[in-house]
């Protein structure tokens, strides 16, 4: 795929955007894809990092007007594959967007990024990879939406970290990183400072300073901190390593945070603008951070140490903060992304085909036995399960006996005007997943039956999901079905796929879901659907 990258980034607008879509550039070379990066890369520092990237990123000059409105991106984006865009002020509307361009050249598919409601807006794929955006309303439709941590795309040199522990401090000196962000508007770094002498601790600071605050932070190395304790650096074009090398991080709620989750590291944060509110919050409910406030909470110096004291004086304050962090990012983001891109861009063709069949579901009983034995034993459809072997009647007649009975499972008939023409299985994996398995009938393949059947099966589950407690089968308490949530239940859908089987992928990219794990020694690949049923 050829593939395009808006974003901008640099002293005075922040280096985030830009960061993590240099993250999703390396996942996408690395997968073959050309890359190009359209924007502003303000400063050493992002020429640095795009630089690490390698020769495989193309920087695009973006220095005449245009890239800025839906027209003008539209027309610079006319022969990519993929369009994304990390950047809150540029359109990216599809119907509007290369409309506006006069529909030259072949459309691509648009892909945001967003931060909560910051940047959301309509597209093909919107990405949330906000801490607990998943449990939340999408901020703008999608084709597909990729919400929560698990989207969080990281560089290389930060998942080459991810296991490494800090070396002991020489002497019994903390160590303490500050690092308010690529701008720090608030000039919050020298206030964070403040505070850390207000402990009384033994603590040896490295502090990033930016043009704005670095005269303040020099003068208090110099006057009001002893020799060597206080050390001022510039941006860090490895930043992640010393990260990886500081007993405790303090640091901005920005994209830094999702760095310190994937390598386990303890902090202490401060929602320094607006869209870092939602990610600020959602660490401190995960437990994965402690929290500081916003840039006026850090006026009151003393208060801002008593916080701050039990976390630098606590070892198992730290490791519990820091095992809660790890818990949050698993360094699968970038890869994520970019099969999802890969998915989409492959099944967009062929997405709104019609399908005739009007399928319905009901739950499966004993007397459906011979027709699903016939269908699990199909040559085809054992040639596309984990266990290609023939099934005994005896041992399908127990096997359903035990599925009709068993609470984590619910077995289901589709039916075309009473015709049975496939099953699904849903089986309960607990925390709101349930796993889906389907069989069309052989007679019934290629006559547009699997989507509506998917389809299908997917809004009995949801309806029973809405329930708050269900009654389990053969159980004389309620079972509960799905994940509670504030705000309502929500459910992850999962299929597992074997990436030879090009129909059931197509099956399931048209249904919203994508890809969640790679394939294991077996061949089999994990996609995933979000659902949430809402109250009845």
């Amino acid at each position: 795929m050829r593939i395009l990258v808006r974003c901008d980034g640099g002293p005075g607008i922040g280096v985030g955007h830009v960061v993590r879509s240099l993250a999703l550039a390396e996942e996408a070379i690395a997968r073959g894809h050309e890359v190009a990066l359209l924007g502003r890369l303000e400063g050493d520092l992002l020429a640095g990092l795009a630089r690490t990237v390698g020769s495989g990123l193309r920087l695009l000059d973006d220095s005449g007007p245009g890239t800025d409105d839906g027209a003008g991106l539209a027309a610079a984006a006319v022969g990519y594959d993929v369009l994304h865009v990390d950047h809150y002020e540029v359109s990216a509307r599809p119907d509007e967007l290369f409309e506006a361009a006069g529909g030259a050249g072949t459309v691509p598919l648009v892909s945001v990024m967003a931060d909560g409601e910051f940047g959301a807006r309509p597209c093909d794929v919107l990405i949330d990879p906000t801490i607990g955006a998943q449990w939340k309303p999408a901020q703008a439709p999608a084709r597909w939406h990729l919400r929560g941590a698990r989207y969080v795309p990281l560089r290389s040199d930060v998942l080459a970290r991810r296991a490494t522990e800090p070396k002991p401090s020489e002497g019994a000196a903390a160590r303490v990183l500050v690092v308010m962000g690529g701008v720090d508007p608030r000039a919050c770094a020298p206030a964070v400072v403040d505070a850390l002498a207000a402990t009384r601790l033994d603590l040896a600071v490295t502090v990033v300073a930016t043009p704005k605050t670095r005269p303040d932070l020099e003068r208090r190395a110099r006057e009001e901190w002893l020799p060597g304790r206080l050390v001022v650096t510039p941006p860090l074009e490895d930043l992640p390593a010393a990260m990886a090398g500081a007993d405790i991080v303090v640091t901005a709620a920005g994209t830094s945070v999702w760095e310190l989750c994937a390598m386990a590291r303890p902090m202490a944060v401060v929602a320094v603008v607006d869209n870092q509110v939602p990610g600020y919050l959602a660490l401190l409910g995960a437990g994965a951070a402690l929290g500081l406030g916003g840039p006026d909470d850090l006026t009151d110096r003393v208060k801002t140490a008593q916080r701050l004291v039990p976390l630098l004086e606590e070892p198992a304050r730290r490791a519990a903060v820091a095992a809660a962090a790890g818990r949050l990012v698993d360094g699968l983001g970038a890869w994520r992304v970019v099969r999802a891109w890969e998915e989409c861009h492959r099944a967009a063709p062929d997405l709104h085909q019609p399908s005739p069949a009007v399928v319905e579901v009901r739950a499966a009983t004993l007397a459906d036995a011979d027709v699903l034995l016939r269908w699990r034993n199909d040559p085809a459809t054992r040639a596309s399960s984990r266990s290609h072997e023939v099934v005994s009647h005896d041992a399908h007649l127990g096997w359903l006996e035990a599925s009709l009975t068993d609470p984590a499972r619910r077995l289901l008939v589709g039916e075309d005007s009473g015709d049975p023409v496939g099953t699904v299985r849903w089986d309960d994996e607990g925390e709101g997943r349930w796993q889906v398995s389907i069989t069309v009938a052989p007679e019934m393949r290629g006559r547009g039956v699997a989507g509506p059947l998917l389809r299908a099966a997917e809004d009995w589950l949801t309806t029973e999901l809405r329930g708050p407690v269900a009654p389990a089968p053969n159980q004389s308490r309620p079972h509960r079905i799905g994940n509670r949530r504030a705000g309502g239940e929500l459910a992850a859908y999962l299929a597992v796929v074997h990436e030879s089987n090009s129909p059931s992928r197509r099956l399931f990219l048209r249904g919203g879901y994508l890809p969640d794990l790679p394939a294991d020694d077996l061949g089999f690949e994990r996609y995933v659907k979000w659902v949430r049923p809402g109250p009845t």
